[in-house]
């Protein structure tokens, strides 16, 4: 399985009951990495005309994807779900490689329930629960200390992009070294998880690399300055430098993500690319390159913290190895 198979089965989340991270050690380091101890981040949630307008937008996207022959299934909430911040973001918890459906043990303790709002798994990797003795308090504003120690598998699904065999997995706040080798072990030897470091601190690897096609990726080059910081695999690929993202609003008092949220793109199949609306030196840069682009409003992807590619997950593709 790749990022850029065609789609044929998908889960797209919902904007209902979110709400800000918890204040406490885990998010202070994971999330909140690079405010002081003494800053005070909203609690509780989101504004009801935030959710309400998100939804909206989610279902645009659905959308989307039905109209290109798409099966999609829709997070629910039930009896299950203790654990949670939102079902906005399914890619950051379950990562689907070929039949392998993997609840990951997320880096956040209020996360580890989110999947089970989603679909079934053929592996449930969520059910450790951490401690504060698993976090690093001194990477508070101190960017080359990262936020988890690696006595525990810690990671989200975000935290990975596939391309057929070759994994690519990025160290960071949310994706310990123990993470990766537990995927390794999880995957087995037809498989290499390829791990990146020294590249991005804080969340996720989709703000930073988009896999369009075999042997061509969007790169955010203000963190990826060289092919020499990706595996050997992808020396001989093309490397888009992704344009500068036009800024983007957001509601509430702070945002969720930066502004490289705008290269966080859904891929329909191998030509076809879902762009947020207001990033248009990148639509036009994707067209020019061959690729039909289709743009959506989303309003709150700064608001909530995900595009198209986060707020996606594909149960089954179709894919060239």
């Amino acid at each position: 399985m790749n990022e850029w198979g065609k789609v044929k089965k998908v889960i797209v989340g919902i904007a209902d009951k979110s709400k800000y991270c918890q204040d406490n050690l885990a998010n202070r380091t994971v999330n909140y990495a690079d405010k002081s101890l003494q800053y005070k981040f909203p609690q509780g949630e989101y504004a009801n005309d935030i959710i309400a307008e998100a939804n909206q937008d989610l279902e645009n996207l659905s959308n989307i994807y039905k109209d290109f022959g798409c099966e999609v299934i829709r997070p629910t909430f039930n009896n299950n779900i203790k654990n949670f911040r939102y079902l906005y973001c399914p890619r950051d918890n379950i990562l689907t490689i070929d039949k392998n459906i993997i609840a990951c043990p997320m880096s956040t303790n209020e996360r580890k329930d989110e999947w089970k709002g989603m679909t079934k798994v053929t592996h449930d990797l969520s059910g450790q629960l951490f401690e504060d003795i698993d976090y690093v308090p001194e990477c508070i504003q101190n960017k080359n200390l990262l936020a988890t120690k690696n006595k525990k598998p810690m990671w989200d699904a975000a935290n990975v992009l596939r391309a057929g065999k070759n994994i690519l997995y990025l160290k960071s706040n949310t994706g310990n070294l123990a993470g990766a080798q537990q995927l390794q072990e999880v995957l087995g030897i037809d498989y290499k998880v390829h791990v990146l470091e020294n590249i991005y601190a804080y969340a996720h690897l989709d703000s930073t690399l988009t896999l369009l096609k075999n042997g061509q990726a969007l790169v955010n080059t203000t963190r990826i300055k060289h092919k020499s910081q990706l595996p050997s695999f992808m020396h001989d690929w093309d490397l888009i430098e992704c344009p500068e993202p036009i800024p983007m609003s957001y509601a509430g008092p702070e945002p969720s993500m930066s502004q490289w949220t705008g290269i966080n793109l859904g891929s329909l199949d191998e030509n076809v690319k879902i762009v947020q609306a207001t990033q248009t030196n990148l639509i036009k840069l994707l067209e020019k390159l061959g690729y039909e682009v289709i743009p959506i409003s989303m309003k709150h992807q700064r608001t909530l913290g995900g595009g198209p590619h986060c707020c996606t997950v594909e149960l089954e593709m179709e894919h060239n190895q």
